[in-house]
């Protein structure tokens, strides 16, 4: 089996593209008539994940809460699930295969989603289950970062990873510090939801575009130093948004706390 093949990225890709098309088609002729989720419509939107795209993820992948409600797997069960399929993640990243490195941080992601939704439906909601939640989000993400240090670790790629990395904490810690000091404030471009989207987005499409100009322009005999170099385009996005996001949010939070102050 060839995991340098660039069917492991555009083959998955076109079979999800074809199930998003019917899928999306679908949606926006029940969307009017279908209740809205209250868990969307608490949460701030972005240019990136607006609520009718979030609305639509709810929709479709509502029979995947119901079985694992069905079947009662806890939301803390889920949440693990989640962090184990995004240590899977992080191995693929350091092993330079993008494709799978970026559809297996995406369906932990979805796990992460998941835990939540369950734990709503079946009334299972706790601070602690919240807390445990909270924190394997930063090993979540801690071990796709870990991957990708490990795969540049040569390169001065690698303090864009350390950018990156540094960046998408501050991002979390300024919020949950800000709610723990009596100011909450979620707001933000690059928030959690949207880095997984760049990033998992990004390194499932670098070796696709990595194969056509390889073929094109480059001619080497693999694709995968293109797809290492492609990569970095959405990896510096994520870098310089977050600190973006997560300096916005000290500077919200610090006037707020100065405004309660007073």
């Amino acid at each position: 089996m060839n995991l340098n093949s660039i069917w492991f990225s555009l083959g998955p890709l076109i079979g999800f593209n074809i199930i998003l098309l019917i899928t999306v088609f679908i949606f926006r002729r029940i969307y009017r008539e279908k209740g809205r989720e209250a868990d969307v419509e608490n949460r701030s939107a972005s240019p990136l994940l607006n609520k009718w795209m979030r609305e639509y993820w709810y929709w479709l992948t509502d029979p995947f809460v119901r079985f694992f409600i069905r079947f009662k797997f806890s939301p803390n069960m889920l949440t693990f699930m989640g962090v184990l399929i995004s240590m899977i993640s992080g191995s693929f990243f350091w092993a330079g295969r993008f494709g799978l490195g970026g559809w297996f941080l995406i369906f932990a992601a979805t796990f992460d989603m998941f835990d939540g939704r369950v734990a709503r439906m079946t009334h299972g909601e706790t601070k602690s289950g919240a807390y445990f939640d909270a924190v394997m989000d930063r090993a979540s993400e801690g071990a796709v970062f870990l991957g990708l240090a490990l795969h540049y670790r040569n390169q001065f790629a690698l303090w864009i990873v350390f950018l990156a990395l540094m960046g998408s904490f501050m991002v979390s810690y300024s919020r949950a510090k800000g709610e723990a000091s009596g100011a909450a404030y979620r707001g933000g471009f690059m928030q959690r939801p949207e880095r997984v989207v760049y990033l998992g987005v990004g390194a499932i499409f670098a070796p696709v575009f990595a194969c056509v100009l390889n073929a094109i322009w480059f001619h080497q005999t693999s694709f995968i130093p293109v797809a290492d170099n492609l990569y970095l385009f959405p990896l510096s996005f994520v870098a310089l948004m977050t600190w973006v996001t997560s300096f916005g949010r000290i500077r919200t939070v610090m006037k707020m706390l100065d405004q309660s102050s007073q």
